[in-house]
């Protein structure tokens, strides 16, 4: 008896999805429950599994694809459900016989691999996520073992993986002179996934929301000093404490003075929707790409609460494990690039905010004060602005306003919960 299995809803709002690996081929027995594919959808990437058991006997859409809620994914063989777990055949079970002349003895088998046993075969499954891992470590992800369903490839498999080790060459003259031939290799990467919803974003980002990005330079001496100072405060009850929950509440704040930075489009109706919540996402690079987990309510919480829910939720989020509910309804975003360096970068919107807060590296450097130089631990701020409802003299002010608070952090003392 033959099922299709039509793709179900996998989020609110969502109405399709693109396909990004399958887990299955046609002919494949698959048992109830295991994962057949992986699509991603503008919400989160995730696994789908068979609601019945039986065999393959059609895939509709290929890596890349868009499919459809409620269009045809898989159609399953029911009549086959058993193979996969009905027992062989054993020697006890057979009809006693005469047995047959000797023959000569045959080469020994090898071992039949258990079914935990790891997989390596040519058609390696594996996530795009896994395989940018294996190609940035430099590992073939053929050579790796899969201990994944049906022999995928995991992150784990490739951390464990340890590459045959190479044999030194034995040195060898250089040929005085050498003839250098172009090789004409190029690698092609289908864009996938999440990468492919990321690309889609920014481009929507460039062509719907004309925005400037304004750049300041910030005296992060004293906010530097309060942040160590807490820090032993914030460890003793087992919270990290990093400058993003001091820049939420500090962002919060000014928003008192310039409610408008807090606040989303309505292209449908070109309305500019201002929110009494304070909900921040936080740019996360993920080994599937690109995330905002989304600290909501800001305005009332106090640094540590919000220090202790980011860790939580940025560790699920990277782990693939943050519900979708916390992966949206942001009204204002926080980027900070400054753990890898660069003076200061240009941040893209995410649209529909009109609002995005750059935050970039604390340096030593030299600077004039009352006439000396001295050093001080400075900082560039690059929010970007949607220029259709955010003039550059508000972007400015909103920008002055964070510095006079960064500067002064006692203040910060007053917010308290």
């Amino acid at each position: 008896m033959s099922f299709v299995f039509d793709l179900p809803e996998v989020g609110e709002g969502v109405v399709e999805a693109e396909v990004v690996a399958w887990f299955v081929n046609v002919g494949d027995v698959v048992a109830l429950d295991a994962p057949i594919c992986e699509i991603t959808t503008d919400k989160a990437q995730l696994e789908i599994s068979s609601p019945r058991a039986g065999r393959i006997l059609k895939m509709h859409g290929e890596p890349g694809d868009i499919i459809k809620v409620h269009s045809p994914l898989v159609e399953i063989d029911e009549s086959a459900a058993g193979e996969a777990s009905a027992p062989a055949p054993t020697a006890a079970a057979a009809p006693a016989a005469s047995p047959p002349p000797a023959a000569a003895p045959a080469p020994a088998a090898a071992p039949a691999a258990s079914a935990s046993a790891p997989v390596t075969r040519g058609d390696t499954k594996a996530t795009p996520a896994v395989r940018r891992h294996a190609r940035e470590a430099g590992l073939d992800i053929h050579a790796v073992p899969g201990t994944g369903p049906r022999g995928r490839v995991t992150h784990d498999d490739l951390a464990s993986f340890q590459a045959p080790a190479a044999v030194a060459p034995m040195p060898v003259m250089a040929p005085a002179l050498p003839q250098v031939m172009p090789s004409g290799s190029e690698e092609r990467i289908k864009i996938l996934g999440v990468r492919r919803k990321i690309a889609e974003q920014m481009v929507k980002a460039k062509h719907v929301a004309p925005h400037f990005t304004y750049v300041e330079e910030v005296d992060c001496t004293k906010l530097v000093a309060l942040r160590n100072a807490l820090k032993p405060v914030a460890a003793a009850r087992g919270i990290k404490l990093t400058y993003i929950p001091l820049m939420m509440k500090i962002c919060s704040i000014a928003m008192r003075d310039f409610p408008n930075v807090n606040a989303v489009m309505d292209e449908d109706n070109f309305e500019l929707v201002v929110k009494g919540d304070h909900n921040f996402g936080i740019s996360c690079d993920t080994p599937n790409g690109l995330f905002v987990p989304v600290i909501k309510n800001v305005e009332q919480k106090s640094i540590l609460h919000i220090a202790a829910e980011m860790t939580d939720l940025v560790d699920r989020t990277r782990a693939g494990k943050a519900k979708l509910d916390e992966l949206r309804g942001g009204t204002f975003t926080l980027t900070s690039v400054g753990s890898i360096g660069g003076a200061f970068a240009t941040p893209i919107l995410n649209v529909p905010q009109v609002a995005i807060l750059g935050i970039n590296a604390i340096r030593d450097a030299a600077v004039v004060r009352d006439g000396k130089i001295v050093i001080r631990k400075m900082m560039y701020l690059s929010p970007s602005f949607d220029h259709r409802v955010i003039d550059g003299a508000i972007g400015a002010r909103y920008v002055a306003r964070l510095k006079e608070l960064m500067e002064n952090p006692d203040c910060l003392l007053l917010e308290m919960r």
